[in-house]
C-alpha cells in the first residue's frame, strides 16, 4: 500500500509540475547550473523549502556530458561528479546519471552508481530516487545563464 502512495504521489507531482511546461528543453548548448529549491520529505508529504535547510545543493551539467555535484553547508563543501545521458521516451525525459564512485550525495535505495533525475519542464529537474523507499525527493530550478 506504502508502494502504491508512493507511486501516486510522484505520478501526480510530475503531473502538476509539467502543466509549466512547454515544448522547449532544457538548453544543452552549455553548462547547466540547477540548484535545490525544495526537499518533498515523502510520505508525510512536507515540503522543506531551500531556506530552511543547513545546506545547499546544485548540480551542474555540462555539455559534454559530465556533471558535478555540490553540497555547501557553512564548514564544508561535498563534490561527487560523473557522467549522464538524456532519456526520452513518448511519456518522459531523465537524466540518467552514472557517478565515478560511491558518494552519499547518490540519491537512490540501493547502492547502485546510478540515479534518474526527471525533466519536469525546461527550468525544472526532480530526483525522487529515494521516494520508492520512503524518502525524501530533491526539486532544482535552473538558474538564469
Amino acid at each position: 500500500m506504502k508502494k502504491l502512495a508512493i507511486f501516486l504521489s510522484m505520478i501526480f507531482l510530475m503531473t502538476n509540475q509539467s502543466c509549466d511546461s512547454t515544448d522547449e528543453e532544457i538548453d544543452l548548448q552549455g553548462n547547466n547550473l540547477f540548484e535545490l529549491q525544495y526537499i518533498n520529505a515523502g510520505m508525510s508529504g512536507k515540503i522543506i523549502e531551500k531556506k530552511d535547510l543547513d545546506f545547499n545543493e546544485f548540480i551542474e551539467l555540462y555539455s559534454d556530458n559530465h556533471f558535478v555535484k555540490r553540497r555547501v553547508y557553512l564548514d564544508s563543501t561535498s563534490i561527487a561528479t560523473g557522467s549522464y545521458t538524456l532519456i526520452q521516451s513518448e511519456d518522459s525525459k531523465y537524466y540518467e546519471f552514472e557517478y565515478e564512485e560511491e558518494s552519499y550525495l547518490i540519491q537512490n535505495c540501493g547502492s547502485s552508481l546510478k540515479e534518474h533525475i526527471s525533466i519536469l519542464n525546461k527550468k525544472e529537474i526532480f530526483n525522487g530516487g529515494y521516494l520508492p523507499c520512503d524518502g525524501p525527493g530533491f526539486g532544482y530550478r535552473l538558474l538564469a545563464k
